[in-house]
Order: C-alpha cells, then structure tokens, then sequence
C-alpha cells in the first residue's frame, strides 16, 4: 500500500469498533449472534478492571525501562484457564511472579516491575483452525474464552457465553490480587501489573471507554495488551484497534519482521512517539538473533524511535519430540537470551525486560535445565492447554542465569 493511501485509511477518527472495517484474523466464528450481541452489552455495561493511574504509573516504568533504571518481568501462564480461577492458584501463581521478581532485583541492583500475564490471558492464536484426532477433525481449542479444551464437537463451539465467564474470572483475579498486594506488608503493589494478548476483539472493544478525566480511550480490561506475531498486519483489525488505545502496547517481533515493516507499524501505533508506550518483545528463535536484530537496533536508533526493549525466548524456540510432544529446550531459551542481551550491548542499546511463559508448579513441559527433565519425562506432568511452560526450578533457573549475565554489562 502506497504512503498516501495508507495515511487515508489509517488516519481518519478512530473508534473502539472501526477496526469492522478492516481485514480481521484470528477471530471465533459465532453461531449464535444474538448471544453474541448480549454478551457484548453485558461487557459494555461492566465495571472498570483497571484504573487510569495505574495505566500512566506502568507507562512510566516501561520509560523508565527504557532508560536503565529499571528492568521488567513479564511472565506467566501460557492461556489461563477457568478451572485455574481460584483464589489459591492465584496467589501461587503472583507469589511465584514476585519471588522471582526479588531474585533479578537484588542481583541487578535495580528496581524490577512485574508485568503478569494473567487476569485475562483466555485466548490464544493458533496455526491452523482445525486438528484431526483418529480421523475426527474439530476446531482447535481457542483458550477458554472462545471453546472448550475437551475434543468433542459442542466443547469446541464457540460459546458467546464464555466472554463473561473470562471477565467475571478476570475480575475475581483482580480483587484477589490487590487484596494479596494489600495485605501484605513490604510488598509494593505499584510494582505489579496485569497484561494480556489483545486478541479477542469484540473483548477488548467492549471494555475500551472514553476517560472523563483525560478524554483518551483506555482498555479498561488490564494495564498492558500486546499485539501477536500473527496479528501485526499494518492494514489488520487489530493494529487498527490498538491505535486508538492510550495503554501500553507491546509488539512480538519475529524472524519475518523487516526494518521497513516495523518502522511502518510504530508509526501507526505510536505516532507522537511517547516514551512507554511501545515495547518491542523480540522472539526470534536460537541463532537466528545476529540475522535480525541488529538492523532493526540500526534503524530505530538511526530514526530516534522511543521503544523499550524486551525479548520472549521462548516463542521462537517450540519443536515437538519423535513422540509428537510440543516443547521448549531450556538451553535454547537461555541461549537466545543470552545472544539478544549481547548484541545489544554491542549496538549501544541495551535489554530493558524478559518475556518468559511459567508455571510455580513442578511441571515437567520444558526439556532441561538443572532438574535435568528429559524428552521421556515431559508425559509425567504435562498440564498446559496449549505451550510448554518452564516449572518452578526452571523459572528459578533461567532469572539467576539472566541476573548474573546481566550484571556483565
């Protein structure tokens, strides 16, 4: 698309739906539309999940990221799921995020932000639409906000109903948080967040309002969204839907992304370019990183472009075992972590966050590291709906070797 034309379509006014206008993917087919409908007037008629300030005050960190004064922890399940909605797993799942949160901190020396992926992480993006299991071909299981897990045919419809089963249990998780953050003494509770793929997008409409106090738009659904690998499209839905909101945005950048392409995006999506609102979340697989990123560094940096970096080893480097098992080698997360944090180095800038899919539970999903899983292991514990995550130890692991490499630099 020529720049003129670009410009028209792009930069006319901008509403919490004018992205209907727009090439869409990813999005559930619904049956039954009239649910559909309803279910999108409940959610426009909910309360608020999030605060103004507490939107600006995680801007403000990921500007202060980007300027080394502090790093960011971003982490958590691969898809929430509403079994996994109770109080107990909640707190498990935040304690282990700020346990590991004081492991980076009192190596680096500096102040670590937690940005959770969870209360509202139900939807994941997926390859193909459908899989085949002893010949019956279903749709794929979506996250819970769109179907079911179990492979039967009324599991996996799209259910309108789900969309407020996700944020009645985005809620509970909100208030059992703060409650958590509240009670306990020594914990700064300005130093977590909630963050999730924007991705449903009937969702994320009907929680977007018009601040009286500001007069921005603000998805009022969580504090961080970010836009997927499969989903960055420049004429697409989502970058049309993500422009008009005054959240922090993050932007997955894989090995397919071109300097052009980037600077293209970053245009539409940050056009004033204010600092803290874009994080570019590099994923871009073991040794592929020299390829790639120091052009990109080049060229932001060439064009003064205000991003905070950070970087996802974990979404570049899924295989599947002989066994047909989806995992993760820790040594190849730790590895292109390891190259990203050095070629940064080398170009001047420098890794202000790490992206990492966890559990606090002793899962077994993730290949290696020091509790030395095996490929034969993975089976015994393997709970995931959808990616491999890296267990307690794991997690552990992987945040000392990041603190300690980092304190190289």
């Amino acid at each position: 698309m020529q720049s003129a034309q670009l410009q028209s379509k792009y930069y006319t006014s901008w509403h919490p739906y004018s992205w209907k206008s727009f090439a869409t993917v990813q999005q559930p087919y619904y049956e039954n539309i009239s649910l559909l409908e309803h279910c999108i007037l409940n959610l426009k008629n909910s309360i608020n999940l999030v605060t103004e300030e507490e939107i600006n005050s995680i801007k403000f960190y990921l500007h202060e990221a980007a300027k080394g004064n502090v790093f960011i922890l971003q982490a958590g399940d691969c898809a929430e799921t509403f079994l996994d909605c109770n109080n107990e797993n909640v707190i498990q799942r935040v304690s282990h995020l700020q346990r590991l949160q004081e492991l980076l901190q009192n190596n680096i020396k500096k102040p670590v932000i937690v940005i959770g992926r969870i209360a509202g992480q139900y939807a994941k993006p997926r390859s193909e639409f459908f899989e085949t299991i002893n010949d019956i071909t279903l749709p794929c299981y979506r996250g819970d906000i769109i179907n079911g897990f179990n492979f039967n045919s009324e599991s996996r419809k799209a259910d309108p109903l789900r969309l407020i089963r996700a944020f009645e249990c985005s809620k509970l998780t909100y208030n059992w948080i703060r409650d958590y953050l509240n009670l306990n003494i020594g914990i700064n509770r300005h130093s977590f967040y909630c963050s999730h793929e924007a991705l449903h997008l009937d969702y994320e409409s009907a929680l977007t309002r018009l601040s009286l106090k500001s007069g921005k738009w603000l998805n009022y659904g969580t504090h961080f969204l970010w836009l997927g690998e499969r989903t960055k499209n420049l004429n697409g839905a989502h970058v049309e839907y993500l422009r008009g909101i005054s959240n922090p945005i993050g932007i997955k950048i894989g090995p397919h992304t071109s300097p052009n392409e980037l600077i293209s995006l970053l245009k539409v999506l940050n056009p004033e370019n204010q600092m803290g609102r874009i994080t570019l979340i590099t994923r871009f697989g073991v040794g592929m990183t020299q390829e790639i990123l120091p052009s990109l560094l080049d060229k932001i940096k060439r064009l003064h472009i205000a991003v905070t970096w950070s970087c996802d080893p974990m979404h570049g480097n899924g295989q599947k075992t002989k066994h047909g098992i989806k995992t993760r080698y820790f040594q190849d997360i730790w590895q292109e972590l390891k190259e990203t944090i050095e070629i940064h180095n080398n170009y001047g800038s420098s890794l202000s966050g790490a992206h990492f899919e966890i559990s606090p539970f002793d899962v077994t999903e993730c290949v290696g590291g020091e509790c030395l899983i095996s490929e034969t292991q993975l089976k015994n514990k393997y709970l995931s709906y959808c990616d491999p995550r890296l267990n307690n130890e794991q997690s552990k692991e992987i945040i000392l070797n990041l603190g300690n490499f980092l304190n190289n630099f």
